[in-house]
């Protein structure tokens, strides 16, 4: 067992066999000489996204308790590395991200989390072009709305590990906002950040337009404001 690691690497997984090698290999192929660690936790699926996980050589932890904020919190306690960066289960990452990460922290010693900007690899070029509105809106709302208080994203976000053991941890009741409430707690301890210089790809599939995009929308400014979030489910979405 290595006896420092720098980066841990969480990702919650319900049935995500279809997506989840490529986000495990972007991982892998990270530049840089940091010890690391994969932790895909494999949150009650009923398909073979901890069968795959395991072929590829990263830890599997089951998690029968279902929602993002428990395979996050699950994740996260079992983490041993000085920053834990979250990740999706589409999310694919430049091979250059740890060592962007970690120039950041090294550059800022208030920062206790960061998160960056994400794109779409399999949508139109006019979603794309919603999302970088989209995306500057998050940025404004990070920055003036919520006092530099939220920003990350849970599909990229990253913090140290032994600011987040001085707070209360991810809301394992949460299935959606819980990035957003864990940045209001980490906070009080330094600097969140939303770097837009800081780049990943995922999937467009969370963000399609219906009714399930409204809910983000509307959860997102509620989770902004007052901390909390107008609806807790989001039936049937991964």
């Amino acid at each position: 067992m290595k006896e420092f690691i720098q980066f841990s690497i969480i990702i919650p997984a319900f049935d995500e066999e279809e997506y989840i090698s490529e986000s495990i290999r972007s991982v892998q192929k990270q530049q840089g000489d940091f010890d690391t660690e994969i932790i895909v936790v494999n949150n009650a699926s009923t398909d073979k996204t901890g069968q795959i996980a395991r072929s590829l050589g990263v830890l599997v932890v089951d998690e029968p308790r279902k929602g993002v904020g428990q395979a996050r919190k699950t994740g996260t306690e079992m983490a041993r590395g000085e920053y834990v960066l979250h990740i999706d289960a589409d999310t694919h990452l430049p091979e250059d991200y740890l060592l962007q990460v970690k120039k950041r922290f090294d550059n800022d010693p208030k920062l206790v989390c960061l998160g960056g900007q994400f794109y779409f690899y399999d949508a139109s070029p006019w979603k794309n072009i919603l999302r970088f509105f989209s995306h500057w809106g998050l940025w404004f709302f990070s920055r003036i709305v919520s006092l530099g208080k939220i920003g990350a994203m849970g599909n990229n976000m990253t913090f140290k590990k032994n600011i987040y053991n001085k707070t209360s941890g991810f809301n394992g009741d949460l299935k959606y906002g819980e990035d957003m409430d864990m940045c209001r707690k980490l906070s009080r301890f330094g600097r969140i950040r939303l770097d837009m210089n800081l780049k990943c790809h995922v999937s467009v599939r969370r963000f399609v337009f219906d009714k399930r995009l409204f809910v983000y929308a509307v959860n997102f400014f509620k989770m902004s404001l007052f901390g909390r979030p107008y609806k807790n489910t989001l039936s049937g979405h991964k």
